[in-house]
Parts: C-alpha cells; structure tokens; sequence
C-alpha cells in the first residue's frame, strides 16, 4: 500500500500544481483592480515561498538523517549478531552446536524479515520468530555455560541483539508525522498558487515556467518521501542489508 502511494504521489501532485499554478493566474486577474497583480501579491510571496523553502529544506534535512540513522542500526546489529557468534566458543562444547544453530536461524529470519518489510503482516511474523530464537538460545546460553564470566560474555552479546533488533524495529516504524506530511504538501501547493498570481501579471501564459516549477517541486516531495521509506522507493537499503547477508555466509 505504502509502496503505491509513493509512486502515485509524484504524478498526482505534478497535476495538483499545474491546476493550482493555473487558478493562481485566473484568481489575480481576477481580483486585479488599479493596481497590477505583481505589486498587490510581492509582499504575500516574499512572506510565504521562504516558508516553503524552509519547510522543503528541514523536511529533506531529517528525512536523510532517518536514512542514516537506519544504516547505523543495521551496522550495529550485524556487529550485535557477530560478537555474539564468535562468543558462542566460551559455551561447553555441548551447547555449542544448538547455539550457533540458533543464531543462524535468527540471522535468516532477520534477513527475511528485511525483504518482505512491504508485507507488515509476514514482517511481524518473522520479527516474532526471531524473537522466539534468540529467547531459546538465551536458554541455552544459561544451561550451556557453567563458568559464570563466561555465561556472563555470552549472555551479554546475546542481550546486545536483542537490542539492537529492538533499536532497529524502532527506526523503520519512526517516520515523518502525518501532520508535517499535510503542512508539507499544503505549503507546496499555496507556494505554487502565488507563482501563478505572479506570473498572472506579466500578461504571458508560461506554460513552460509552469511545467517546470511543478516537476522540480514535485521532484524534491517525491525524494524526500522516498528517503522517509527507503525500503518501498528509489533509494534502496540494499548495500547496508549486505552486510547482514555476507555475515550469515560466514556462519559456518
């Protein structure tokens, strides 16, 4: 669903701008009296289209920080899962086989569960799996360790995927309010309103200027929607999920 609003967003508001670019046009000369639109509306939008910058550049500026931030919580959990592997050595040997095991079933499951992130009920499924793997090899860890330093390393890097795994759910379900996605989309469309008041003014259509704003302004919605939901867009987490994936190559 989210993957369709995202392609569907671009276009429709490419229209929505032309058509408001166009009632701008018809509304100054329609409310244009002894004075010319241009001098009636300067003040309006030398007041309101810094507002729009603002609010596109603060919008772009904290989506690529959650972009980043995802990165740093995938790196953190493939350093999570692979501490707790090497550490897997410090349990008896008779437990050792049934831990590593476990970790490499929860690494797939975490794999998978990056994959299938378009499909909310098949990620929680596999979210609750890996929940459910690293519960049993804390179990194990416990009754496979009887040197307490030992249990107390294993157990702690176990401790230490959960968290990350924890830290990493949160990420993907932090996004931009629904509210900042309306003022945004508001501020866009009023912005684009005055430019055609303005250019109401100069006696020409500009079809051309019209087609232009709208396809720039739609541009840097659509990215930073994108950067907003990596997973569903252009801009893919595909490098950084390599990372987990040539981790569990490594499992062996």
């Amino acid at each position: 669903m989210v993957t369709l609003w995202i392609w569907l967003l671009g276009p429709a508001l490419f229209l929505a701008q032309l058509v408001m670019l166009r009632a701008g046009e018809r509304l100054a000369r329609r409310l244009a009296t002894d004075r010319t639109p241009n001098s009636a509306i300067n003040p309006i939008i030398t007041a309101i289209l810094p507002l729009m910058g603002l609010v596109l550049a603060f919008s772009f500026s904290n989506a690529a920080g959650r972009l980043d931030a995802s990165r740093k919580t995938i790196l953190d959990e493939v350093n999570a899962i692979e501490t707790a592997w090497l550490r897997v050595d410090l349990a008896e040997p008779e437990a050792q086989p049934r831990l590593r095991a476990l970790l490499q079933r929860y690494t797939d499951a975490r794999i998978r569960s990056y994959q299938v992130i378009p499909d909310p009920p098949e990620y929680q499924r596999q979210v609750a799996l890996g929940h459910e793997l690293l519960r049993e090899a804390w179990t194990v860890g416990v009754q496979g360790t009887t040197v307490t330093p030992n249990r107390t390393l294993l157990l702690s890097g176990l401790n230490a995927v959960g968290d990350a795994a924890g830290a990493r759910v949160m990420s993907l379900g932090t996004h931009m309010p629904p509210l900042v996605v309306g003022f945004l989309f508001g501020a866009v469309l009023v912005g684009v309103l005055l430019v055609g008041m303005a250019l109401a003014g100069t006696g020409d259509r500009h079809g051309f200027h019209r087609v232009i704003v709208a396809a720039v302004l739609s541009s840097v919605v659509v990215v930073i929607l994108d950067l907003e939901y990596p997973r569903v867009g252009f801009m893919l987490l595909e490098k950084a999920d390599l990372m987990l994936v040539e981790l569990r190559r490594s499992m062996t």
